[in-house]
């Protein structure tokens, strides 16, 4: 049995985890881990070197006609008139796109002298970021430790615990931060070491400002075999269970906890842009559009998307919502916080777009120049082989298979018909591509008939919702009624007769961004190709504390290789017994609640819940199971299906494959 292993070079935040890009051992195991077509041409070019085409540029109306991979969703350009939109626009030099990269990544930096935070840019001292109304004070942060419980003094180790009970990491460089009694300007930072999700910001003048703020890696950034995965759609952060705790502490941010918030442990509802579209960029929205956008409900817990996959997409968000040319939705949260209210916020709030106008296309291009990190393990190249055939050929409806499930009506019926072609045997035959520049191009919205995975996300950005994005600062509302509206694209006059579902997604690195789904309900890619498998109530294993701090300590996700299911591709869990009503105990956890069709009271209960959420704005995210005691809090680790939003179903037309192709397919997508 012959094995390969791909490698590629890591690196530090300010370039790429993988700059160099992998070679194929044969013509059907090669992978360029994603990143930016563009980013990886000037590899070793000087910066006079005018850039080739975006390859997403050529995901256009009939370039996918006839052929095994289908497009249904395309790229439009935000930046044809520059001075409408008030942004930059493309880089056309090696030179140019470098400068971009360099400045988007110095925001992203973690402890880096231009680094930006959430809801304050990167100046926590200026009106429209409310003065940095949403960092924390270093005393606040140095007093996280009083609200945990279980100790008598600051822990030796309050560095490694604030990581674990947050759902964070460390990275390479420095993350200083102001120990009790340090001045920051005199220690360089402070003695203190903050994990990726959170930073100290820097006062105009350069110096440190003592004021520490949430970055994009809170959610964005997680950590696998041990290591910072920039980029990877991180499955361990818990801000809900950080906003509870600094709340007795005065941190005024905590009240947003109500607005955007997570049930479950490792997901976010970031994604809840209702909540944003409620502020037109000018004058007023109609009052049944508001109705609309009030009575839309919530798309409650999401996954987090792979940023190293940007680049082999032209549009964003599990639904297509947005094209990927508009990089202001992709950084809303770094915008000052007065920038978001629109018209409402008057002057205050158009400085707080003029930041996000300056600097929202460099932060996508260091975003999109990511790259995937390669599988730690070693991989069967004869088994991957074959996962790479029946990856690119095998027609899941192929008459002999009786799938019950309805067939996409373009494509070969394949995985790469909608999740995009890898190899070179198949990126560089016309049946399959229409030019080898589309590797890896992911450009399908598979319809809800089809997929049939949870619909909450896509019924609760309804028409309204979507009507209300074009005519708000994120929806670029400048580019309205124009060839390349850069409005929400799931509007009933952009989108035409194209159904609602979900994007499938480009397959880089999916090893290292378990769990799966658009609501991360399923913890593995082996039950996503097999839903018989699949389990209602699962819990991923948790990291050991130290000895000397059991039962006092919230612990996260292990994130070592052992705690990984190398067969199925994915973390491994441990299944958790429901608990139906009792007498004692009429409404149990909803964590840990069974079956609604299993229980009246447990049915009638849920109906409730449910249309509640999906009828009225802000009601999934008030209504929310307590985080009070340690047990609590724990139950946050526990995904339970029967909870809203967090289906299993879909995905069904993979039941039809034998384990054995499972096994190989998975083999294969070990490589990419």
């Amino acid at each position: 049995m012959k094995k390969h292993v791909l490698r590629c070079v890591g690196a530090g935040i300010l370039t790429l985890l993988c700059s160099s890009v992998a070679s194929a051992a044969t013509d059907l195991i090669y992978s360029s881990r994603g990143g930016s077509a563009q980013w990886s041409y000037c590899v070793g070019k000087a910066d006079a070197t005018p850039l080739p085409v975006d390859p997403r540029t050529l995901v256009q109306p009939g370039v996918s006609d006839g052929r095994a991979v289908s497009f249904n969703a395309f790229w439009k350009d935000c930046h044809v008139d520059p001075n409408a939109v008030q942004e930059v626009g493309h880089p056309t030099t090696c030179g140019d796109l470098r400068a971009r990269f360099a400045r988007g990544g110095g925001i992203l930096d973690t402890g880096g002298s231009t680094v930006g935070a959430l809801f304050v840019g990167q100046d926590p001292t200026t009106p429209e970021s409310l003065f940095g109304a949403s960092s924390i004070t270093a005393a606040q942060y140095n007093l996280l430790w009083t609200i945990w419980g279980g100790f008598l003094l600051r822990p030796d180790n309050f560095d490694d615990l604030v990581a674990e009970r947050y759902g964070s990491g460390f990275g390479g460089g420095a993350n200083p931060y102001p120990k009790p009694g340090e001045d920051p300007n005199r220690t360089n930072g402070g003695t203190g070491r903050l994990p990726e999700m959170f930073t100290q910001l820097r006062n105009p003048d350069g110096s440190w400002s003592g004021r520490i703020g949430v970055t994009c890696h809170a959610c964005h950034s997680g950590v696998v075999n041990g290591a910072m995965a920039y980029g990877n759609g991180s499955s361990l952060a818990d801000l809900h269970l950080y906003l509870r705790d600094t709340l007795p502490l005065g941190y005024t941010a905590s009240l947003a906890s109500f607005a955007n918030l997570n049930r479950t442990r490792g997901a976010n509802n970031a994604s809840d842009i209702n909540l944003a579209f409620l502020f037109p960029d000018q004058g007023t929205l109609p009052l049944s559009t508001v109705l609309g956008v009030l009575a839309s409900g919530s798309t409650a817990d999401m996954d987090t998307p792979a940023w190293w996959n940007m680049g082999h997409r032209p549009v964003k968000f599990v639904d297509g919502v947005f094209p990927m040319d508009a990089p202001r939705v992709d950084m809303v949260f770094y915008t000052p916080f007065l920038g978001l209210f629109g018209s409402l916020g008057g002057q205050i709030s158009e400085k707080g777009q003029d930041w996000m106008r300056a600097h929202g296309p460099d932060l996508n291009t260091w975003i999109e120049a990511l790259r995937a990190p390669v599988y730690p393990g070693p991989i069967n190249s004869a088994l991957a082989e074959q996962g790479a055939v029946l990856f690119h050929t095998l027609n899941l409806w192929d008459p002999g298979r009786k799938n019950p499930i309805a067939q996409p009506a373009t494509g070969n019926g394949s995985c790469a018909s909608c999740h995009g072609a890898y190899a070179p045997r198949y990126t560089n035959d016309p049946n399959f591509l229409a030019t080898p520049a589309l590797e890896g191009m992911a450009a399908y919205i598979t319809p809800q008939r089809i997929i049939q995975t949870d619909a909450v996300r896509q019924q609760t950005n309804n028409q309204a919702v979507q009507v209300a994005g074009a005519d708000n600062f994120f929806g670029y509302p400048t580019t309205a009624g124009t060839p390349n509206d850069c409005g929400p694209q799931n509007r009933a006059d952009l989108r035409g007769n194209r159904e609602l579902g979900y994007l499938a997604q480009p397959l880089y690195g999916v090893w290292a961004s378990a769990p799966y789904m658009h609501n991360g309900s399923i913890p593995n890619v082996w039950e996503v190709l097999k839903p018989s498998d699949r389990q209602p109530l699962w819990k991923r294993r948790s990291k050991s504390p130290r000895i000397d701090e059991t039962g006092r300590v919230i612990m996260g996700f292990d994130t070592a290789l052992s705690a990984y299911d190398t067969t199925k591709l994915g973390w491994k869990y441990d299944t958790v017994t429901c608990q139906k009503p009792t007498l004692l105990n009429p409404f149990p956890s909803q964590y840990v609640a069974c079956s609604p069709a299993d229980d009246p009271i447990q049915g009638w209960y849920d109906s409730l819940l449910t249309s509640l959420y999906s009828n009225f704005i802000l009601a999934w995210n008030v209504l929310f199971p307590p985080t009070i005691t340690n047990a609590q809090i724990e139950e946050r680790k526990i995904f339970n299906v029967y909870m809203y939003g967090q289906s299993n179903s879909g995905h069904a037309f993979t039941s039809v494959l034998t384990d054995q192709e499972r096994l190989a397919i998975i083999e294969y997508l070990k490589t990419l």
